[in-house]
C-alpha cells in the first residue's frame, strides 16, 4: 500500500497503459471521503509518514511531525490499557486489527478502526510497517442510538408487562422465556398450541379463536384471559401483539406482551385481591338476547349495518373500541366463541351513531334501516 513519499512517486497505469495516473490521485479520491487515512514507517525509528487523510481523521495540522508515541498518546484513556501495545506488537512481527477511541486536540472523540501489517527486512526481522485507519464514528453512533432505543423498550416492557413474547410467522411460540418463568411450562410444553394449557379452561376456546383470527388475517391481537401461574394461582392478563412485516408484506414474526390486570377481571368488576383466583363460571355474564333491557345485535345485523354505512371493519372496530379480530367473530354466525354483551352493545352504539337503526319486532327476524 503506497504511503508518504512512495505514494507521490508511484504511477498506476489505467486502461492498458493508454493514460498514466499518479497513485496520489487515487489516494486523494479515497481520502476525500474523510473516512480513511494511511501511514508507513521504519519500525526501527519513531517517526512515520502519514497521509493527509490520517491527519484529517486525527484532527491534526499536516505540518505536525507524526511519531508513534504521539499517536499512541491520542488513544482514549479508557482504551489505553488494551491498545497502547500496538507498536510493540508490530515490532514483534505481528499484524494488528484494532478498534478504539481517540481524543483529538480540539477534545472531540472519534472511533477508529486500525489495520496494520509488517514487512520483514533482509535479515528476516520486522523492518517496515504500513497501516490503514478508518473513521467508524458514525457506525458507533448509529449502534449506540439503536441500543438506546432497545434499552428504552426493555425498560418500558419491564415496567408494564409480565411477559414479552416473540412468535414465529405461523403463530407458533418462538422466544418466550418470561412465559415459561410465569407458567412453569417448558419450551417443549408450550410448542404448537401447548401454551393454551396454561390458560384457564373457560378461556381457552375464546383465546385460541382470537389468536388464530389475528394470525389468519395478519391483524393486531388483543384479548384477556386467565393464566395458571407457576404458584398454582390463576391471574388475569391482557395479551396483545402485532405482526412484524417484511418489505414484501409477508409476516416475519409476531411480537407482543402479557399485561397483568391486578384487582380486575375482563368485565371490569373488582376482585377481592390483586392475585385473585379463577372466577367461578357463574361470575361470567351469560349471553342472551338482551343486556340491561337492550337487545343485542345479531351477526347478520352487524354485517348489514356495516354495509349500509360503508364502514370498513377497521373503521367500525376503531369507533367501537374493539379489535378487528373481535369484529370478525361478531360477524361470524358460526363462531364458537361467545361474545360479551358489552362488546355487542359497543358495536351497536357505533353503528347507531353512524346512522343505523336496529329493528327488533316480535315474531319477525331482526333487521336494520337508516335512522
Amino acid at each position: 500500500m503506497p504511503t508518504g513519499s512512495q505514494m507521490r512517486q508511484a504511477l498506476a497505469v489505467v486502461g492498458g497503459g493508454s493514460r498514466p495516473f499518479s497513485s496520489r490521485h487515487f489516494l486523494k479520491l479515497v481520502e476525500d471521503t474523510g473516512k480513511v487515512g494511511f501511514w508507513s514507517a521504519d519500525l526501527r525509528t519513531e517517526r512515520l509518514d502519514a497521509s493527509l487523510g490520517l491527519y484529517r481523521i486525527l484532527g491534526l495540522d499536516p505540518a505536525t511531525e507524526m511519531t508513534f508515541g504521539f499517536g499512541l498518546d491520542m488513544i482514549h484513556p479508557e482504551d489505553q490499557p488494551a491498545h497502547r501495545d500496538q507498536i510493540a506488537v508490530l515490532r514483534a512481527g505481528q499484524s494488528i486489527s484494532r478498534e478504539f477511541r481517540v481524543i483529538r486536540p480540539d477534545r472531540t472523540q472519534r472511533w477508529i478502526l486500525h489495520h496494520a501489517e509488517v514487512i520483514l527486512g533482509a535479515d528476516g526481522l520486522p523492518a517496515q510497517g504500513m497501516g490503514v485507519v478508518f473513521d467508524v464514528t458514525e457506525r458507533h453512533d448509529a449502534m449506540n442510538a439503536l441500543m438506546q432505543r432497545h434499552d428504552r423498550l426493555n425498560a418500558l416492557v419491564a415496567a408494564t408487562a409480565s411477559v414479552f413474547w416473540v412468535n414465529k410467522a405461523n403463530g407458533e411460540p418462538s422466544e418466550m422465556p418470561q412465559w415459561m418463568a410465569l407458567t412453569g411450562q417448558t419450551h417443549a410444553q408450550m410448542q404448537g398450541l401447548g401454551w393454551l394449557d396454561a390458560v384457564h379452561p373457560d378461556d381457552r376456546a375464546r383465546t385460541q379463536a382470537a389468536w388464530m383470527t389475528a394470525v389468519e388475517h395478519t391483524e393486531p391481537y388483543n384479548t384477556d384471559y386467565r393464566i395458571l401461574c407457576a404458584d398454582g394461582i390463576y391471574r388475569w392478563f391482557n395479551a396483545r401483539g402485532a405482526p412484524v412485516l417484511n418489505r414484501d408484506g409477508s409476516v416475519r414474526e409476531w411480537v407482543g406482551v402479557c399485561l397483568k390486570m391486578p384487582g380486575r377481571n375482563r368485565y371490569g368488576a373488582s376482585l377481592a385481591g390483586t392475585d385473585a383466583a379463577a372466577l367461578p363460571a357463574a361470575a361470567v355474564p351469560p349471553l342472551s338476547g338482551m343486556s340491561n333491557g337492550e337487545e343485542l345485535p345479531t351477526p347478520g345485523q352487524i354485517r348489514a349495518a356495516r354495509g349500509l354505512t360503508g364502514l370498513s371493519k377497521g373503521e367500525l372496530a376503531a369507533a367501537a373500541r374493539v379489535s378487528v379480530s373481535t369484529l370478525n367473530r361478531l360477524e361470524d354466525p358460526a363462531s364458537s366463541v361467545r361474545p360479551r354483551p358489552d362488546t355487542l352493545l359497543a358495536v351497536r352504539r357505533a353503528l347507531e351513531k353512524a346512522g343505523v337503526e336496529f329493528i327488533f319486532e316480535p315474531g319477525k327476524k331482526p333487521g336494520i334501516r337508516e335512522a
